[in-house]
């Protein structure tokens, strides 16, 4: 990451202009190189500020926020943080934005035009520094198309009750599309996902993600049986646990408890719980992400006889999640996101 981030804001919103331009210099290791009113001016800026990082208004006239992005990433592939505000007509923006090769996004809390922002800076300062340290090479692959869809699965091979538990962070809402685009919706084993993402896009990115056509996807609710062939979401400002009920059905728990390594859900909540219940018949994935969550529930799924995966650098937009698994000594298999639905089939099939 730069010693100080150079940062392009463009919003349509000169209230909005003034307060994030305020807000960011506010930090000392953010600079603010340039501001934009629309998506026209932050092409042209972007190709003659080369900033690190652009805060990108997603409602904008002349040339929307998504329209803007793919521009940026065809001609000068750059870090783009989404500015969204919940939109009724069409929640999934944000989403489209990810899979489109944005970092990350950031909600505004009030509507286009959000007076009360300023009680979010300490965050947003945080999302901007993380993305100056995202890969441009793996968002440039956003653009390209999703593997290969695997046939089917030997489900004579699949009769133990097996579950796929899988963390992800920045990067994740793209790089779980493109293994779910490459899995059969025919799948004989339940997934359960934490995404860390905000509670207002649950819904929403549960609906693109089952969009893919892969595994079916919902998202969890509590005291819900797990079947096979579904894949859980975890909500937004819950922990997804897993328990026995009875010897026969395993049912999910949301728990509001505090956060846990600073983030809620947790995968480190998911994965223990799944590790207790589930022991060597557990596969845990862990994806692109900052920081260390799911790392002591990787060591536990380890400890446990299940087996654990982990993207790697190279494909991972941000790769502090994987890489702390592997310095604790959990990770079975460090692999490209392209080999990890095939990493999946073979833990079910062997």
């Amino acid at each position: 990451m730069p010693s100080r981030v150079k940062t392009l804001i463009v919003d349509d919103s000169a209230y909005m202009r003034v307060v994030l331009k305020d807000m960011l210099e506010s930090d000392q290791g953010i600079e603010v190189t340039g501001v934009a009113k629309d998506g026209l001016e932050a092409v042209e800026q972007v190709k003659s500020l080369s900033p690190d990082v652009v805060l990108l208004d997603i409602q904008m006239p002349k040339m929307d926020g998504l329209a803007t992005l793919q521009r940026i990433m065809k001609d000068a592939p750059t870090r783009v943080i989404m500015l969204s505000a919940m939109d009724e007509k069409d929640d999934l923006l944000p989403i489209k934005a990810l899979e489109l090769g944005a970092v990350d996004f950031i909600s505004k809390p009030s509507g286009p035009v959000s007076i009360d922002i300023i009680n979010f800076s300490d965050r947003i300062i945080d999302i901007v520094k993380t993305a100056a340290g995202a890969s441009i090479d793996a968002l440039k692959k956003a653009r390209s198309p999703p593997p290969k869809r695997i046939a089917a699965i030997r489900k004579e091979n699949a009769k133990d009750f097996r579950s796929i538990v899988i963390a992800a962070s920045i990067g994740g809402p793209r790089a779980l599309e493109t293994i779910f685009s490459a899995l059969p919706r025919d799948f004989p084993s339940p997934l359960l996902i934490v995404q860390h993402i905000p509670e207002d896009f649950s819904v929403s990115f549960a609906k693109r993600l089952d969009s893919a056509n892969g595994p079916k996807v919902v998202l969890a609710a509590d005291n819900q049986r797990v079947e096979r062939g579904t894949a859980y979401l975890a909500p937004g400002g819950k922990h997804l646990k897993l328990n026995w009920r009875g010897a026969t059905s395993l049912m999910t728990k949301l728990d509001d408890s505090g956060p846990v390594n600073y983030v809620k859900p947790s995968a480190d909540v998911l994965f223990k719980s799944a590790a207790e219940c589930l022991g060597e018949h557990t596969l845990g994935i862990v994806l692109t992400g900052m920081g260390s969550d799911g790392t002591e529930g990787t060591l536990a799924i380890h400890k446990a006889g299940g087996k654990v995966v982990v993207q790697n650098e190279q494909s991972s937009v941000v790769f502090g999640m994987p890489k702390s698994v592997i310095e604790a000594g959990a990770a079975d298999s460090v692999l490209p996101l392209e080999q990890i639905p095939d990493a999946i089939v073979e833990f079910l099939e062997e």
